[in-house]
């Protein structure tokens, strides 16, 4: 697990609410306290989508909204004069993004035990931390994965030019 302290508040959350370099993660969850709670479950509600729709969903494989389907909303909760009093959003890299990472990076790692990659993010007390996390289907002694997973978070924050001090 990687912990990391966002050393330019006003940069990430432009990227995050405004930019575009978050869009292609799954959002899981989301959680934002302005003069209410606001609570997003990521989840995608198959019924709401017609049959074609449906069928796309299907056959990506993909389970969750993205985050930029939902950015807009959150951008409109956060927006205004005072900051929230906290957020706390859960990425999630997509199956097919984590299968082509492994099969890439890290051939013969057990793809078919990992449940996901995740991304947190946690706004509170004027301070954003990122954590990662991996989860599995069964217990995995190896650590391949979760370091794979941290240096490939550490490149992305370094593409993006997304300051932060390791904790």
């Amino acid at each position: 697990m990687l912990a990391l302290k966002i050393s330019d508040l006003k940069d990430f959350t432009n990227k995050l609410f405004i930019g575009n370099v978050f869009d292609h993660f799954w959002l899981n969850s989301a959680d934002i306290s302005t003069y209410n709670l606001f609570s997003i479950d990521g989840k995608l509600q198959k019924d709401f989508f017609d049959t074609e729709q449906q069928e796309i969903l299907d056959s990506t494989h993909r389970i969750y909204s993205l985050w930029a389907e939902v950015k807009p909303y959150c951008h409109f909760i956060i927006r205004g004069k005072r900051p929230p009093l906290y957020f706390k959003i859960v990425f999630q890299l997509s199956s097919k993004k984590a299968k082509t990472l492994i099969e890439r990076e890290a051939p013969g790692l057990p793809v078919d035990s990992l449940r996901g990659l995740y991304l947190n993010l946690q706004y509170k007390n004027k301070m954003l931390l990122c954590t990662t996390g991996t989860s599995f289907y069964t217990f995995v002694q190896d650590k391949q994965l979760e370091q794979l997973w941290d240096h490939t978070v550490l490149d992305f924050f370094h593409q993006n030019q997304i300051l932060f001090e390791e904790l």
